[in-house]
């Protein structure tokens, strides 16, 4: 698979989210009819307003592209996206927060269930790094993990497990899962596997991390 991946924050003023997708919903119908370069465009918001969506202050996007064009010269340059920034930048409290990334192991969906299904939660982990060699090292040994999980074929209830590695730096890499709920997000957190992975990486290669979980906010897709 030799698509572009963009994560995203998409960071609100209070109170604002609301009106910020409203402005989504009508690029969204827009970039699912003319824009078959953009085959995900998923979004999740934080646990902590799982209950009250509109109170949140910050959305995480997923979102994948054929390739750098699709975002930069189709997704980006559209007139329905122009209309879209004109409308929705005044409710944000930054400017576009886009990452870069190509996938470097893992999954979208189970192998017997290619059609990916809705999520209890969603996990993304963020990993800087000590330095280039030791992103590989990760890497590598995150596709061990990913390859072990994949075999589970969803019966575990890891329905997304997906290993970016970073572009816009060389030290980065970058892990995106969904499960069926938080119960098989910390039994996978849990298992021998990803214990030993941060046992083994921790001293040597890890530099930081960051994590957080969301939940679907029922908008947009996960495949074409």
């Amino acid at each position: 698979m030799d698509d572009f991946y963009l994560l995203a924050n998409v960071n609100f003023l209070p109170g604002q989210y609301d009106t910020w997708q409203a402005c989504y919903d009508e690029l969204a119908e827009y970039v699912w009819e003319k824009e078959p370069s953009t085959l995900a465009y998923y979004f999740g918001i934080p646990i902590d307003y799982e209950k009250n969506h509109s109170e949140t202050t910050m959305m995480f996007a997923f979102e994948a592209y054929t390739n750098r064009d699709g975002l930069y010269e189709t997704h980006l340059e559209s007139p329905a996206m122009s209309k879209f920034l004109a409308n929705a930048l005044p409710t944000m409290a930054t400017g576009l927060d886009l990452m870069h990334y190509s996938l470097s192991s893992g999954f979208l969906a189970p192998p017997s269930r290619p059609e990916p299904e809705p999520c209890g939660i969603m996990h993304d982990t963020r990993i800087l790094a000590t330095s280039p060699a030791s992103r590989d090292v990760l890497l590598s040994r995150l596709a061990a993990i990913a390859k072990v999980v994949e075999k589970d074929d969803g019966k575990t209830g890891v329905l997304t497990y997906m290993v970016f590695k970073g572009l816009d730096d060389d030290t980065e890499c970058r892990i995106f899962a969904r499960y069926k709920g938080q119960t098989e997000m910390r039994a996978h957190e849990a298992r021998k596997e990803m214990v030993g992975f941060w046992e083994m990486s921790r001293e040597k290669e890890t530099k930081k991390m960051e994590q957080r979980g969301y939940v679907e906010n029922g908008k947009g897709w996960l495949k074409r």
